[in-house]
């Protein structure tokens, strides 16, 4: 198995950050790579809870993100399962961890890994897109502090 941990810092209150990641308003600004956008989200945010995220390509092609939210704890940890519902890719199922760690005031340390992929090619691609996210969640986090 295969899987991939990104390290990222980033300036915003904990509570937004954990919050980027569940709650629909901020998932549409960012939950989708490159020129993506997401473009329907539904989701029950509780331990057992499923979700899915459908995101819609430049092209016009729509692909759908399903998954389960496995542990939940606020402003620390969040797992969950995730599956592409395209069935094109060899993994069926892998699993994002994500841990928020508050560093110093208004700086939070992320840390993401992706694992459970059946080959490196995967990996890369998945790699490759949380990165372009996390830089599209930066983003939002910058106009979030501006905000307030």
């Amino acid at each position: 198995m295969f899987q991939f941990t990104l390290n990222v810092s980033l300036h915003a209150p904990i509570s937004f950050l954990f919050a980027a990641f569940h709650e629909p308003e901020y998932l549409s600004e960012w939950f989708a790579p490159g020129n993506c956008k997401v473009s329907q989200i539904m989701s029950s945010f509780k331990e057992g809870g499923r979700y899915r995220i459908k995101m819609l390509e430049p092209n016009g092609v729509e692909i759908a993100l399903t998954g389960e939210y496995v542990t939940i704890l606020a402003n620390e940890k969040l797992v969950f399962s995730w599956a592409w519902e395209d069935g094109v890719e060899e993994t069926v199922m892998s699993s994002v961890e994500i841990s928020f760690e508050e560093t110093s005031e208004g700086e939070v340390a992320l840390t993401l890994i992706h694992s459970g992929f059946s080959n490196q090619e995967e990996c890369d691609q998945h790699q490759y897109a949380w990165m372009s996210c996390l830089e599209k969640l930066a983003v939002l986090a910058d106009k979030q502090v501006a905000f307030n």
